[in-house]
């Protein structure tokens, strides 16, 4: 039986963007920032920039590219 990943997600509060995903975006300097996402079983997608919507928007992608390849 595979257990679900179920610890750590209040640090990831962006939770209505993607169905099983949480994600956080953080300023890691001034007017940069890394947004991560995480889903239930550990999986996880990240990046880096300047534009905090570009961001999601690209890992939102990550995020179904690698879940669409879990089930192949």
């Amino acid at each position: 039986m595979v257990q679900k990943f179920d610890r750590g997600f209040a640090a990831y509060p962006l939770r209505d963007i993607l169905n099983g995903w949480y994600f956080r975006l953080d300023e890691i300097s001034y007017g940069y920032y890394r947004l991560t996402g995480i889903d239930q079983w550990g999986k996880s997608v990240s990046r880096d920039g300047n534009d905090p919507d570009e961001l999601l928007q690209t890992c939102k992608k990550d995020a179904l590219e690698m879940s669409s390849k879990v089930g192949k």
